[in-house]
């Protein structure tokens, strides 16, 4: 399908390392993915994320693709359907009226999904001055929009500001595996994030 704003993310991602902050929602979602248990993987609309790879080698995912319409190297979908779609901040960017399109797209690739939405707004704008969270709506909102697409979606908790989460799988991974995982998850998120902090402070110094 066309997407009416892919334009205006090539222009962000040539001047930006624009769409790589997925990686602080690891935490949440791969307990859940571990239940699940794929064995192929594609990150539905995953910027310049290295997310897909993270999870492969965190849950032995042997099949991992990355897809973006906005960046021509991985703006092919796989030919055959993999096993689970992860679709991370992305549905917030795409207006109400390619909402069903783009869903459709998603579970013609993947047999099962998992959606982290972000419920609030941007603090980028769009040239035309819209806010670059063109669909804000809540968790109600979201779970009817995906039901006809994903039959058997369901919300699940994401410990993250403005977020809803929904999976498409009942699996779920045991209380205290899971609470050790997110723990561990945080844990090494929060040290890559003082680590560029404190290389960004290193180079500020040098100049």
């Amino acid at each position: 399908m066309e997407y009416s704003l892919v334009s205006e993310y090539q222009r962000l991602h040539s001047n930006h390392r624009y769409g790589a902050t997925a990686r602080h929602a690891l935490a949440d979602m791969l307990p859940h993915i571990l239940a699940l248990k794929p064995a192929s993987l594609i990150d539905f609309g995953c910027g310049q994320s290295n997310l897909a790879a993270l999870i492969g080698a965190k849950a032995g995912i042997g099949e991992v693709h990355r897809y973006d319409p906005a960046i021509p190297e991985i703006a092919t979908l796989p030919d055959h359907q993999v096993e689970l779609a992860v679709n991370v901040d992305v549905m917030e960017h795409i207006p109400d009226e390619e909402i069903d399109a783009v869903l459709a797209s998603i579970a013609k690739a993947a047999r099962h999904a998992l959606f982290v939405i972000d419920i609030g707004p941007a603090k980028l704008l769009l040239s035309d001055g819209r806010n670059a969270h063109v669909s804000q709506h809540d968790a109600p909102w979201w779970l009817a929009r995906l039901k006809p697409h994903f039959p058997d979606v369901r919300e699940m908790t994401i410990h993250r500001r403005n977020r809803v989460a929904f999976k498409t799988w009942d699996a779920e991974h045991p209380v205290l595996p899971s609470l050790a995982i997110r723990l561990r998850e945080r844990a090494i998120y929060r040290t890559m994030k003082l680590s560029r902090s404190a290389r960004r402070a290193l180079a500020g110094k040098r100049r």
